[in-house]
């Protein structure tokens, strides 16, 4: 397994991290308009979401943790058709007071940065995009604020990815590999989508609000690591702030998730929606990520949870959990590696000397038949 994770790590260095497969279908993120969407339908034509990519084998989670994987793509019509595959099962975790500050040790960091830096919102800024810092950026900037509110130590890293095509991810982990470097606790990717305004915009109370997707790449060591992060959210989310959360889209990309368990891509809103609603999202969202990394444990049988930090909680604390499996995965053994190619190069070496053996041996043969014939 190890092995495997090297040998993708190695396959992420030599090829471009954003590459789609044959069965890849993607509605112009530059300028998308209405009629570019994908509706995504089940098995009853009814519509689960909508999204400006798909592609065979991606994966919808809605908020009920309900799993829809999309198998064919129409197109022409622009459908993707999704079979219902069951429930996930809801994470057992138990979100503590406010006050109890777990096992932060008086230090909590993020770090923040922007793969596709052109996204903008039209109502707002104009524009769905623009060829350098779209209004992205404020949202980015906004999402930093709150969480130096929240006390968190915040490396914003505003790099230029452009152009917005398949070599953006490529670019950007650099970028993501630099901040990585601050020893933060998690780290995001924030983007906009590209559908329609309704997707994104719900009245909740009388009040308008904008949701937040999460996107969760399968093509990477993490992925499950990474998905476990993306439900404790959402689960958190359910009880302080159920609106928050769209759905988790678990697609075929890697979105630079191979570089921490810890790592996830948000989509605020969509570029129908005002910047307005969706910079009134953002402290909501700060808040349930600080809830979920400090204030959340996960539970086991053998724990009873308590009004005041235990020691077992504070092993069970969700960065805690998701910081170990990081640290696991960064721990590779070389020793597979070198065997393999050990004989890797050995059976390369046997190829080559058995073939210039066998030619050498015939052209031995032949000049005997010459000389024989003499």
């Amino acid at each position: 397994m190890k092995v495997l994770k090297v040998l993708f790590l190695l396959l992420l260095i030599f090829s471009p991290l954003c590459l789609r497969s044959k069965n890849f279908a993607y509605a112009d993120s530059v300028y998308p308009n209405e009629s570019q969407v994908y509706y995504i339908v089940d098995e009853n034509n009814e519509i689960i979401s909508q999204s400006s990519y798909v592609e065979i084998g991606d994966i919808i989670i809605t908020k009920e943790l309900k799993k829809f994987e999309i198998y064919d793509i129409d197109q022409n019509e622009r459908i993707a058709y999704a079979e219902y595959k069951g429930y996930y099962q809801k994470p057992k975790v138990s979100v503590k007071k406010d006050d109890l500050n777990l096992s932060t040790n008086g230090k909590k960091s993020v770090g923040l940065y922007l793969t596709h830096n052109d996204e903008s919102y039209v109502p707002t800024d104009g524009y769905s995009s623009i060829y350098g810092e779209g209004g992205v950026h404020d949202v980015a900037n906004y999402l930093s604020t709150c969480f130096k509110d929240l006390g968190y130590d915040v490396y914003l890293d505003e790099t230029l990815h452009l152009p917005h095509d398949s070599g953006a991810y490529t670019r950007s982990n650099k970028t993501a590999t630099s901040l990585l470097q601050n020893d933060i606790d998690a780290l995001f990717d924030i983007h906009r989508d590209g559908v329609s305004r309704s997707v994104y915009v719900k009245t909740v109370d009388g009040v308008e609000r904008c949701k937040v997707r999460i996107v969760v790449g399968q093509a990477n060591p993490n992925m499950e690591d990474n998905l476990q992060f993306a439900m404790y959210l959402t689960t958190v989310a359910e009880e302080i702030c159920p609106w928050l959360f769209l759905d988790i889209y678990y697609a075929k990309g890697h979105y630079n998730q191979a570089l921490t368990s810890k790592g996830l891509l948000f989509e605020m809103g969509t570029y129908l929606a005002e910047k307005k609603l969706v910079l009134e999202t953002v402290p909501y969202l700060a808040k349930v990520v600080d809830k979920t990394l400090f204030n959340t444990v996960i539970k086991d049988e053998d724990i009873e949870i308590t009004d005041s930090p235990t020691q077992d909680e504070e092993e069970n604390l969700v960065n805690n959990v998701l910081e170990n499996k990081n640290n696991q995965n960064s721990k590779v053994d070389y020793t597979n590696v070198i065997i393999f190619a050990t004989l890797f190069i050995a059976g390369m070496i046997g190829i080559f000397v058995y073939t210039y053996t066998k030619n050498k041996n015939k052209k031995l043969n032949e000049s005997s038949v010459k000389k024989s014939k003499r």
